[in-house]
C-alpha cells in the first residue's frame, strides 16, 4: 500500500501538469478510474512507467487514495499556473519512479524543473554521535560517546559519585536494594556482602544475569565487568528510583554535561566542513529542485538551492552548548541570507537505555517546532 500511495501521489502530479500542458481535456474525477488513470498517465508522461502498474490491482480509488488523487490534481494545476515557472507545451513530463538507483530526492521533472513530492522527504534523520561528526566535519569516525571522549575525567567523576550514593543506600537500608515489577516478572536486586556489590536481574524467577564488583569499583572495572541486563535493569533502575533528586549526583552529571557539551560543541566549530555532509543532511544535492505539498491550508512549494549555493545562500549562523537541567545539547542554527530565516536544530546527547548504559545517542529535534522548510524560499 506505501508503493502505491508514494506512485498516486507522484503521477497525480505529473499527470495533471501533462493533460493541462497538452491541453487535453479531462475532470479530476476521471483519474479516480486506475485504468484511466494510467491511460492519461501514458499519454502525456515520457519514458517508462512500468513500476506503476501496481495500481492496476485497485479497482478504484476511494478514501485515502482519492484524497491523494485530490491533493496531487491541485498541486498539479498549482504548479502548472504558477507564474515562477515557465511550463512550454514541448516540455517533457518525466517520472522517476523506476531509478531505483538515483541519488537525489526529485520524483518528477517538468521541463527543466525538478520536484520532490514525497511526504517524508524532510523528516529529520536521528544519527549516532560519530554520524553527527562526520556530518557536519567529513571526519571518519566508527564510534563516539559524548562523555567518555569529551569529558573523560567529568564522566569518571560522576560514576564514582553515583557509586558511592549506592553504597550509601546499601549500608542503610540492611545492605540490599530490590525492584520488583510482578506483572512482568522481573527482578533487580543489590547486595552487599562483605567487600563486594552483587548485582543481579531476574526474569520469570531465573537468574539472568548476576555480576559481582568490589565495593571501591571504578567506571573501567564498571564497564568491562558488566552487560547490558545488569546496566540497564539493575543499576540504571537504581539510578531512577533513588537519584533523580539528589542533588550530589545532579550536579555532577550536570558538570559532566557542560563539559562534555562545549568541548563537543568547539570540535563541531572549529571544523565544521560546508562540503562534508551537512549538504546531504539539509536535501541540498548538485541540482536545484523544488518541494511541493498539499496540506489543509493549501498549496506549499519551497526552492531548494542547488550544491554551489550552499554556505552562500545558506549558512550555518552559529554551533553552541546548551545543557538545560542536566542535558548535553548541541544547537545548531542555519540561516538562509536571502531571506533572513533561520532554524534552529537540537541534538540530545544522552543515554537511551539506562544511565551508564552503552554509547549516547545523538538525537535531533527541531527547535521550537519548525521544518527544514524553514530555511528554503517559497516560491
Amino acid at each position: 500500500m506505501a508503493d502505491i500511495k508514494t506512485h498516486l501521489r507522484e503521477l497525480s502530479v505529473a499527470a495533471t501538469i501533462g493533460l493541462l500542458k497538452d491541453g487535453i481535456s479531462f475532470s479530476c474525477s476521471d483519474l479516480y478510474n486506475p485504468s484511466t488513470f494510467l491511460s492519461l498517465a501514458k499519454q502525456v508522461i515520457s519514458g517508462d512507467i512500468s513500476n506503476a502498474n501496481n495500481l492496476y490491482t485497485i479497482s478504484l480509488f476511494s478514501g485515502e487514495l482519492k484524497n491523494i488523487i485530490d491533493n496531487g490534481y491541485k498541486l498539479g494545476i498549482e504548479i502548472f499556473n504558477h507564474p515562477y515557472f515557465s511550463i512550454s507545451k514541448s516540455d517533457k513530463i518525466q517520472w522517476l519512479g523506476n531509478d531505483t538507483q538515483k541519488d537525489d530526492p526529485v520524483d518528477i521533472f517538468v521541463g527543466k524543473y525538478g520536484f520532490s513530492l514525497k511526504e517524508e522527504s524532510f523528516i529529520l534523520e536521528n544519527m549516532g554521535l560519530y554520524k553527527l561528526l562526520n556530518c557536519y566535519t567529513g571526519s571518519n569516525y566508527k564510534k563516539r560517546h559524548i562523555f567518555s571522549d569529551y569529558a573523560g575525567s567529568e564522566y569518571s567523576t560522576w560514576f564514582s559519585i553515583t557509586w558511592k550514593e549506592l553504597i550509601k543506600y546499601l549500608t542503610t537500608h540492611n545492605n540490599t536494594w530490590n525492584l520488583i515489577n510482578l506483572e512482568k516478572k522481573k527482578k533487580s536486586t543489590i547486595e552487599l556482602i562483605g567487600t563486594n556489590i552483587i548485582l543481579e536481574y531476574s526474569f520469570n524467577g531465573k537468574t539472568v544475569s548476576s555480576k559481582t564488583l568490589p565495593i571501591d569499583c571504578t567506571l573501567d572495572k564498571y564497564e568491562k565487568n558488566t552487560d547490558s541486563k545488569i546496566r540497564e535493569h539493575v543499576f540504571a533502575k537504581f539510578i531512577n528510583q533513588n537519584l533523580n533528586s539528589n542533588s550530589t549526583y545532579n550536579q555532577a552529571k550536570k558538570d559532566c554535561a557542560i563539559i562534555a557539551a562545549n568541548n563537543l560543541a568547539n570540535e563541531l566549530r572549529n571544523n565544521l566542513n560546508y562540503n562534508a555532509g551537512l549538504p546531504r543532511f539539509l536535501r541540498i544535492h548538485k541540482d536545484e529542485y523544488y518541494y511541493a505539498k498539499t496540506t489543509k491550508s493549501g498549496v506549499n512549494i519551497f526552492k531548494v538551492p542547488a550544491l554551489s549555493a550552499f554556505g552562500n545562500a545558506i549558512i550555518i549562523e552559529s554551533i553552541e552548548s546548551s545543557v538545560p537541567d542536566k542535558q548535553a545539547n548541541i544547537l545548531t542554527t542555519i540561516k538562509n541570507t536571502n531571506t533572513g530565516r533561520k532554524l534552529v536544530l537540537r541534538n540530545e546527547c544522552r543515554f537511551s537505555h539506562g544511565q551508564f548504559n552503552g554509547t549516547p545517542e545523538a538525537k535531533m529535534y527541531y527547535e521550537n517546532g519548525g521544518s527544514l522548510l524553514v530555511i528554503y524560499e517559497t516560491t
